[in-house]
């Protein structure tokens, strides 16, 4: 077997018991000890590991923040972590894109678009400690980006190294003739998949059917049937593919307003039918988020600091919606927080409904949904698990 050391410098490499401990876990409940942390700084070292991999027979699995609730960024074999070296970005089109490397820090660039009044589409959310390479890889979506707007709908460019070594971006006019040249058999599959699901109508519907609603799970289908090139299909597989396809070396990502004006406000009722028959209304009505958390949810806020409410009185059945509206001036803002007011009363919300402008209080109100998961975690019961959707 090839030894690392003669492909990548020692200072790349951690190998010490302390190192690999140390990214033996994700946010997951899995735990795999790697054989060595690899840093490498750009893509000649990317490409250097890849082949030996491929030499070896050694996996690679590429890491960023490891918020992980699948085990996707753990691994037995090599852990490379692409975080440090891998922060470069750039605006573009006056904040109507960015061009974001895998180390980027989610809210990090959303504070980089902040001056065009600009954010990314994804907000999932672990956005202040995710960073891009998860965000792109797992297709993140969010609370209020829903699907219009997730990873693989504002993907507009994407950067990246196959298996074999190869280098790919589409950015690039010549790209799709020269990805059907050097990835031939790729490409004929591909297509040959392509053609299979549209010639079948009932899996075509399904596949349509599966990715109008939130889909983290395996492969983005869709991209089969929404593009006819090789390389625009297997790009937007990229998306989703929890790297198992090629390593993503940077994206350009199209970007959505970022309305100034914004109020949250958290509506409880007294059980989860009567809050789901008001839904619709919201929908109806523009509400950026309308997030559900059910009496369990609601008592977690015990683990807050100065909880929005008492989670001590939270009746059994009692159901909360956290909503959110956003919108450009202050007078719509002011529009249908009243519209919301005229028609709360045919749903018999049990307090007062109240929407705050307040950063702090936003902030608060959206940590009690944002720490859901982890503290739910948390207060399981000993020798359980916690399973998502994921």
């Amino acid at each position: 077997m090839p030894d690392i050391f003669e492909y990548l410098p020692r200072d790349r490499i951690g190998d010490r018991w302390v190192d690999r401990l140390a990214y033996s876990r994700d946010a997951s409940v899995y735990r795999l000890v790697p054989e060595a942390v690899i840093r490498p700084k750009n893509e000649i070292q990317v490409r250097k590991l890849l082949e030996y991999s491929r030499r070896s027979g050694v996996p690679v699995t590429f890491r960023t923040a490891g918020t992980s609730l699948s085990g996707q960024s753990v691994t037995n074999g090599l852990i490379a972590e692409v975080v440090h070296d891998w922060q470069q970005f750039k605006i573009l089109d006056n904040g109507r894109a960015i061009k974001l490397q895998p180390g980027v820090n989610g809210s990090v660039a959303n504070n980089l678009l902040r001056p065009f009044s600009r954010k990314i589409g994804p907000d999932p959310a672990s956005i202040n400690a995710a960073r891009i390479g998860g965000i792109i890889s797992n297709n993140s979506s969010g609370m209020i980006c829903g699907t219009q707007f997730n990873s693989y709908h504002t993907l507009q460019n994407i950067r990246f190294i196959m298996v074999n070594g190869q280098e790919y971006d589409t950015s690039s006019v010549e790209e799709c003739d020269r990805f059907r040249s050097g990835e031939p058999t790729l490409s004929e599959g591909l297509l040959s998949i392509r053609d299979k699901i549209l010639k079948n109508d009932n899996l075509s519907e399904r596949i349509r059917q599966k990715y109008r609603i939130k889909n983290t799970m395996g492969y983005s289908m869709n991209a089969f049937l929404d593009f006819d090139e090789p390389l625009d299909i297997f790009s937007h597989l990229l998306v989703g593919a929890e790297g198992t396809l090629a390593f993503i070396s940077s994206v350009v990502l199209e970007t959505i307003p970022d309305p100034q004006e914004k109020a949250t406000g958290l509506i409880q009722f007294d059980s989860p039918e009567i809050a789901c028959e008001f839904v619709p209304f919201l929908s109806d009505q523009g509400a950026a988020a309308v997030e559900l958390m059910d009496d369990q949810s609601l008592r977690t806020a015990v683990h807050i600091d100065n909880p929005p409410f008492d989670p001590e009185k939270i009746p059994n059945d009692r159901t909360g919606l956290l909503i959110e509206y956003q919108e450009s001036t202050e007078e719509e803002l002011e529009s249908k927080i009243a519209e919301f007011e005229r028609s709360i009363d045919r749903y018999g919300a049990v307090d007062i409904p109240y929407f705050t402008r307040d950063m702090l209080e936003r902030d608060r109100l959206w940590k009690l949904r944002k720490g859901l998961y982890p503290t739910v975690g948390a207060l399981r019961q000993s020798g359980t698990t916690v399973i998502t959707e994921d």
